[in-house]
């Protein structure tokens, strides 16, 4: 959006400003100290000029994609049609899926869930799950209300409550200054940033010494002074996360595995449906040892950890790898909802150039065996690409409370990642 100037001489040098920008960004000398994911993000990220999206793959309309890439797009049917194994995707056959020739292990299944199954999903997205004792961003900062901040949502946007009602606002937690715990960021270093004499930072999931478990303390990170209190309309649209089963430890990047709650058996049905489908399927393409089957049984899927992502417009997910498991032969399952995204997908290092995938409501993507330890992230997310059959101006007789969740997302995507923590034989009671 341009800015509001008061002189045409600030309009020039804006333009004049942009236009440096513009030339820099196609300037190969500006990227020579980056590896070529970051390179990619870049390209997606950047606020000066548009995005090059020539190469990114779509599944949903394979004949735009680049010659390139339809030589690289492999179709194939899912073992099992989901809608025979379990109502939650809908009452729609869904048997189609694809693989990439240059993504072993890799799969997509392009609209696994009808509107209505997305609908019910979303809703529980945001009214059900967000609940204690479930841990999400917001519980640093805030006492989190047994019955959820939506039902205080709801409440407001009915007249129910109002600001002058003493629990309108959800309370702040107070810093305990006896409390001399070690804190933590969540952001990484790039290689050689800090010098050695500086104390060690903690191993996380993308470095190469890493091991998921760390028998160190984990503290959770102390309440920042000043954060303001908010009205529902407010703090609901803060959240970005929430996390299922064990909860994750964001500033190592593992997993609490003495803090466990009660899955969600709603998405624990739906992630084994989608892992029993996707037994067997692979990619052969003659030449020895490049071959892959994900031979991973759907019966010995149980899902244990799970994160769900909030992302507004402008947010984004950095490069990262999830290898905080100690099952990584188990398949990872990540559902798209709300608006399209891109998505990167490399290898086990950034020196990797990765794939950009579009994704979309509904579709699903199964991380297996040989790409489980990929870096992957989203540079963007897609403005007003929101199908209609999520819109606030609709309405549906599945779902006549659906305005509230139609205006979350008129500007929102929802991700849910699912992970099973522990091998079979070790699997917690």
């Amino acid at each position: 959006m341009q800015p509001t100037f008061k002189s045409r001489r600030q309009q020039k040098i804006w333009a004049r400003e942009r236009r440096e920008a513009e030339k820099k960004k196609q300037d190969a000398k500006t990227y020579v100290n980056q590896a070529p994911f970051r390179y990619c993000e870049r390209n997606f990220k950047s606020k000066v000029g548009k995005p090059d999206f020539t190469n990114v793959i779509d599944f949903s309309h394979l004949e735009t994609n680049t010659q390139e890439n339809q030589d690289n797009i492999v179709p194939v049917s899912l073992t099992h049609d989901l809608k025979q194994i379990s109502t939650v995707f809908g009452d729609r056959s869904c048997q189609q899926a694809y693989v990439l020739k240059n993504m072993p292990g890799l799969i997509i299944i392009p609209n696994a869930f009808t509107p209505l199954a997305q609908r019910t999903l979303i809703k529980k997205c945001l009214k059900e799950y967000p609940k204690p004792p479930n841990t999400s961003n917001l519980d640093t900062h805030y006492i989190t209300p047994e019955s959820g901040l939506w039902d205080l949502y709801e409440k407001e946007e009915s007249g129910v409550l109002n600001s002058s009602d003493p629990e309108y606002y959800v309370p702040k937690k107070m810093k305990d200054d006896n409390n001399d715990s070690a804190t933590y960021t969540d952001s990484e270093h790039e290689e050689g940033e800090e010098e050695e004499e500086k104390k060690k930072e903690p191993v996380t999931a993308c470095s190469v010494d890493f091991k998921p478990v760390i028998t160190d303390p984990k503290p959770d990170p102390l309440p920042a002074p000043g954060v303001p209190l908010l009205p529902p309309h407010e703090i609901v649209r803060r959240l970005r996360w929430i996390t299922l089963g064990y909860q994750y430890h964001w500033p190592t990047k593992t997993y609490h595995l003495n803090r466990r709650y009660p899955f969600p058996e709603y998405i624990s049905e739906l992630t084994k449906a989608v892992v029993t489908a996707v037994e067997n399927i692979g990619y052969d393409n003659g030449n020895e040892g490049e071959a892959w089957l994900n031979q991973y049984k759907g019966s010995d899927f149980a899902a244990e950890a799970g994160v769900i992502n909030y992302y507004q417009y402008r947010d984004t997910l950095m490069g990262h790898v999830d290898r905080s498991e100690l099952n990584m032969e188990a398949p990872l399952v990540s559902l798209s909802l709300g608006h399209s995204c891109i998505y990167l997908i490399g290898g086990e290092t950034r020196e990797t150039v990765p794939l950009s995938l579009y994704l979309r409501s509904g579709d699903i993507i199964v991380m297996t065996g040989p790409c489980r330890k990929a870096f992957h992230g989203v540079p963007l997310i897609l403005e007003n690409t929101l199908p209609d059959y999520l819109s606030n101006k609709n309405e549906y007789s599945d779902s006549p409370d659906w305005k509230l969740f139609g205006d979350f997302m008129n500007t929102s995507r929802i991700n849910l990642n699912i992970r099973q923590v522990y091998p079979k034989e070790q699997q917690q009671e």
